[in-house]
C-alpha cells in the first residue's frame, strides 16, 4: 500500500472516529436536556435561622426552628382579634384556610359556634409569647418525617369595652404536619393539624422549664 493510500485509510478512520464521538455527545446532550426539562420549575429551601457554621440538608427538609415559628404565628393570627371576636374570629378561619388542615378548620368552626353561643366573642383578644419562654429545642417534637409538635408558653389577654377580663398564661401543644396540596395558597408548606394535648394554664413566666402549673382553658 503506497503512503498516498494509507493517508486516506488514516483521514478515513479519524474522520468515522469523530462522527462517532459527535453521534455521542448528541446523545449525551438530548439526555441531558431531557433530565434539565423533567427538573422542577421552583425549589423551596428551607434555611435554617442560625448560619454563623455551613449547613448542608436536602431541598425538602423542614428546620424546627422554623416549623415552631410557623405554628406560633398562624396560632397568633386567629387569635388576634383587634375588633371583636364576632367579626375576627370567622374572619380568621376564612383568611389562614390554607393553613390549616381540614380536620383543624372543622375544629375551630365548632369552636366558634360554641363561643357565639356562650357570647364568648362579644371581646378583642390578643396572643403574645410569654418573654424568656421562646423557641429552644425541647419546644419542637419531631413526631416523623410528616409531623412536629410544638409547644408554645403564650399570654392571652382578652378586653371588653376596654376593660380586661382575662389575662392568663397557658400553653398550647399543637401538632403541625407537611401540607403541600396548593402552594400558591400555602408557600411554607406546612399546617396545623390541630391539640397534640388539651391547652394548660401556667401559672406564669417565672417557671423556666414550662411545668405545668393546673390544667384550664
Amino acid at each position: 500500500m503506497s503512503k498516498y493510500q494509507s493517508a486516506i485509510y488514516g483521514r478515513d478512520a479519524h474522520i468515522t472516529t469523530l462522527r462517532g464521538v459527535i453521534a455521542l455527545l448528541v446523545v449525551v446532550i438530548l439526555y441531558i436536556g431531557y433530565g434539565w426539562s423533567k427538573s422542577p420549575e421552583k425549589l423551596t429551601i428551607d434555611i435554617p435561622p442560625d448560619l454563623r457554621s455551613s449547613v448542608s440538608q436536602p431541598a425538602n427538609h423542614k428546620h424546627p426552628a422554623n416549623v415552631y415559628a410557623f405554628g406560633l404565628y398562624i396560632w397568633q393570627q386567629l387569635n388576634n382579634w383587634p375588633k371583636l371576636g364576632e367579626e375576627d374570629y370567622p374572619a380568621r378561619i376564612d383568611t389562614l384556610m390554607c393553613y390549616l388542615t381540614p380536620d383543624f378548620r372543622q375544629t375551630l368552626e365548632v369552636d366558634l359556634a360554641k363561643k357565639t353561643q356562650n357570647s364568648e366573642l362579644n371581646r378583642q383578644r390578643h396572643l403574645m409569647e410569654i418573654p424568656g419562654r421562646q423557641f429552644n429545642e425541647k419546644r419542637i417534637f419531631i413526631e416523623n418525617a410528616q409531623s412536629w409538635v410544638g409547644y408554645y408558653d403564650v399570654n392571652l389577654v382578652e378586653t371588653y369595652k376596654n376593660e380586661v377580663i382575662k389575662d392568663i398564661f397557658a400553653q398550647y401543644s399543637l401538632r403541625i404536619v407537611r401540607y403541600n396540596h396548593n402552594p400558591e395558597c400555602n408557600p411554607f408548606g406546612l399546617a396545623i393539624d390541630g391539640f397534640y394535648k388539651r391547652p394548660v394554664r401556667l401559672e406564669g413566666f417565672k417557671q423556666e422549664n414550662s411545668d405545668i402549673a393546673k390544667s384550664g382553658e
